[in-house]
Formats: C-alpha cells, sequence, structure tokens
C-alpha cells in the first residue's frame, strides 16, 4: 500500500504558473483557512468573506508568476488578500450610506477588561463595526499600516483614518463595557 506524497509549496506554485488546476486547487485548499481568517476580518458576513477569498485567489493565480521564491509566499498571499478585500470596500463603498458621526458619550477606563473577553468575541465586535471602522481598524490594528499607508490606499485624509480608527476604538470599548457589564451581572446572581 503506497501512500500519495503531498507535493512541496514549491511544486505546487509552479505547477499554478504553469496553469495546471490540480495544483491551483492544491494551493487553494492548503491555505484556504489562512486565507478566510484574513477574509473574515474585513467582510460584514462569511457569504462576503467568500468572495473577497475568491476574487483574491483569482488574482493569485493570475499574477503567481510575478511572484518571488526568495519571499514568504504566504506574506505575498496575505497582501493580495488585503488588498482584495481594500478593493471589495471601495466597490462596495457607494452603498454605505454615509458614516456613523456619533462618538462615545463618556470614555471608558477598563484596564483589566481584556482579561475577561476571548478572542472570538473580540473579532465579533470587530465584525459589528460599521465597514469603513472596521477596515481602518485592521489595517492599523491588525496589519499594521500607518495612516499615511492607509489614507493612500483608501484615497481618504489622513485624519479621516486617524478619526475613523478612534471611532473604532471607542465603539469597541463601549461594546467590551456592556460584555463586561453583563458578565459582571450574570456571575453576580
Amino acid at each position: 500500500m503506497s501512500t500519495a506524497v503531498e507535493p512541496s509549496e514549491n511544486d505546487l506554485i509552479a505547477g499554478c504558473i504553469r496553469g495546471d488546476l490540480k495544483s491551483q486547487k492544491a494551493l487553494y485548499k492548503k491555505y484556504y483557512g489562512f486565507s478566510m481568517t484574513i477574509c473574515m476580518r474585513y467582510a460584514d458576513s462569511r457569504e462576503e468573506a467568500a468572495e473577497i477569498l475568491n476574487d483574491g485567489f483569482m488574482k493569485v493565480f493570475t499574477n503567481i508568476s510575478t511572484y518571488q521564491a526568495d519571499k514568504v509566499f504566504k506574506g505575498w498571499l496575505r497582501t493580495i488578500m488585503v488588498h482584495t478585500a481594500i478593493d471589495n470596500y471601495r466597490k462596495q463603498s457607494k452603498h454605505y450610506h454615509g458614516l456613523d458621526l456619533v462618538y462615545a458619550e463618556n470614555e471608558l477606563s477598563y484596564e483589566d477588561i481584556m482579561d475577561t473577553i476571548s478572542a472570538e468575541e473580540i473579532m465579533a465586535m470587530v465584525q459589528q463595526l460599521p465597514p469603513a471602522y472596521r477596515l481602518v481598524f485592521n489595517l492599523h490594528v491588525v496589519e499594521g499600516y500607518s495612516h499615511p499607508e492607509i489614507a493612500e490606499q483608501l484615497n481618504i485624509s489622513e485624519g479621516a483614518s486617524k478619526s475613523n480608527l478612534f471611532k473604532a476604538r471607542m465603539k469597541l470599548q463601549k461594546m467590551i463595557s456592556l460584555t463586561d457589564r453583563n458578565t459582571s451581572t450574570r456571575y453576580a446572581k
């Protein structure tokens, strides 16, 4: 009984460059979870994330010949997925009817509150942010882009990027505070 040897990442990339559908399918399958995690951070729903992911992989397969083998493939793939999410936001932004201009009622000062919330709960809260806030928050906090870089990518001012990040943080603090109050109430009973 012989077991099939899984092709290496380099073999899959070489196959994709040649246009081999099996290699494309294997590469997609290998990096689906990694890519979906990135796309979910920028999408309103799993369906939208899947659309971003599929658009991203189309870009991967179309441009794979530009991939430089001396670079980490996951980094190259991540960049494409993030840029595809940005493109999706730009495409969808005409459907968003303005930004939420309401500031948080007061600044919260809970330093230890993050210890009581799981990463999944935080990601769920980020998903609830308005699209513009969520996009800037993810680009700055998760991906590490600077405000000038975000402004250039989204064709907004640096001030708008900073404002959206501030508002995202205020909304998240408010959500976290409400979660903490609900948790405290549950345990106090």
